[in-house]
């Protein structure tokens, strides 16, 4: 049995290495994920290599290229404006059923407190990781178990898109700024300035995309 459990063990932590130095931008969109590679460079078997990238394609942060090998994700406009076109109408009803019920945000609160109180030289993947944790607090503050079922499909792809434009955010501080003016505006109780401020927020992530 223990074999088995320590191969699982060391594929996770393969798993998770490979993700945040995807979405920390050290593995850029475009760079081949070869067994062999990996392989040596994080001194694991071709085996367990091979299982965490089946994990990453899963996942939507390793995908085949036009010579079947395996690539960190390029995503095109047209894949961020598909990725929109599903998550807004998602963020927008967790929004109506936030404002017309008065739902508090206490641990969309927490994240955004640990977003602002991140070093200067925090890794963009660690920023990545707590700006998601914050959204989906967001979504599981509406309490259906299928909207945040839903949404947490999503993830992985939201992330490696925020990964990609990291350079939209010369000052990494305006993350946190944009999120916490995007929280009093879900605490204002006015469902349209709140709908409109996380329409505006989101749109913007495309925007920027767009621009790199």
């Amino acid at each position: 049995m223990s074999p088995v459990l320590q191969t699982q063990t060391t594929r996770d932590a393969l798993v998770a290495e490979i993700r945040a130095q995807i979405l920390g931008g050290a593995l850029a969109p475009g760079t081949p994920l070869t067994e062999t590679g990996l392989a040596a460079m994080f001194d694991v078997a071709r085996p367990t290599v091979r299982s965490a990238l089946q994990v990453l394609t899963s996942r939507h942060l390793a995908q085949q290229s036009q010579g079947r090998s395996l690539i960190v994700p390029v995503l095109d406009h047209e894949d961020v404006r598909d990725l929109y076109f599903v998550r807004i109408p998602l963020e927008l009803e967790g929004v109506r059923v936030i404002v017309e019920n008065g739902i508090p945000l206490g641990e969309a609160e927490r994240y955004l407190e640990e977003m602002e109180q991140m070093p200067a030289d925090a890794s963009w993947a660690d920023r990545v990781e707590v700006h998601s944790a914050f959204h989906v607090a967001i979504i599981d503050a509406v309490g259906s178990n299928r909207l945040s079922r839903i949404y947490s499909t999503l993830q992985d792809e939201m992330q490696l898109c925020l990964a990609q434009i990291q350079k939209s955010y010369p000052n990494p501080r305006d993350l946190a700024t944009e999120h916490r003016k995007l929280l009093g505006e879900l605490r204002s109780a006015d469902l349209d300035r709140a709908q409109g401020e996380m329409r505006r927020h989101l749109e913007r992530a495309v925007e920027n995309y767009e621009s790199t």
